[in-house]
């Protein structure tokens, strides 16, 4: 039986985007000016560090990391992009959800809480894997200490989210039920699926 239920962000409850603009965008300006080269140059480096790096590195997803090393304040630049946008339906339905319902996110709070504004209230606890756990990315490691802390077992969390092998295989590796969103399918299978499950 579902104790708990947990959803990741980027991907599923916000657009991917405005993390990627950050990413994709932002950095590579503050590493080219930084590092007086140009945006090209600057995106091409910064390319092959993350690929250096891997997934479970904490440089892939800490932007305190990189605020120290460039020079630069993230808060204001989250001020120069696009809103955040939400999927207003599914945060709609977890307005009604019975069971205790959580954020598991692999970005740091700064992200969480910019891109959740008001509807971080909606959640029960809020986690970021890395500010947290000191964990970078949803490793079965973090699963194990999320089920641990809840005093759940694994099979009494169901998990949602978009990454194949972060929110997926890692969980279920552990023992978590799983629901993978895919953005090809509507808001309403989804829904369903969750529904399903409980």
């Amino acid at each position: 039986m579902i104790k708990l239920i947990s959803f990741d962000l980027q991907g599923t409850l916000s657009s991917a985007k405005f993390s990627d603009d950050f990413w994709l965008e932002i950095l590579p300006r503050k590493y080219a000016t930084f590092h007086n080269t140009s945006i090209e140059s600057a995106k091409k480096e910064l390319r092959e560090e993350f690929k250096k790096f891997g997934k479970y590195d904490f440089r892939y997803y800490d932007n305190r990391y990189w605020e120290k090393v460039l020079k630069f304040d993230t808060k204001q630049e989250f001020k120069k992009l696009e809103s955040p946008k939400l999927c207003l339906e599914l945060l709609d339905f977890i307005k009604s959800l019975p069971l205790p319902h959580i954020i598991f996110s692999t970005t740091t709070h700064d992200f969480i809480y910019y891109e959740l504004g008001e509807f971080s209230n909606l959640f029960d606890t809020i986690i970021s894997t890395l500010d947290d756990y000191h964990i970078a990315g949803k490793s079965e490691e973090a699963y194990r200490i999320l089920a641990k802390n809840f005093n759940l077992l694994p099979k009494e969390i169901l998990h949602i989210g978009d990454n194949k092998i972060m929110d997926i295989d890692n969980a279920q590796k552990v023992g978590f039920q799983t629901i993978y969103f895919d953005s090809l399918k509507s808001i309403a299978d989804l829904i369903e699926q969750i529904r399903g499950k409980l």
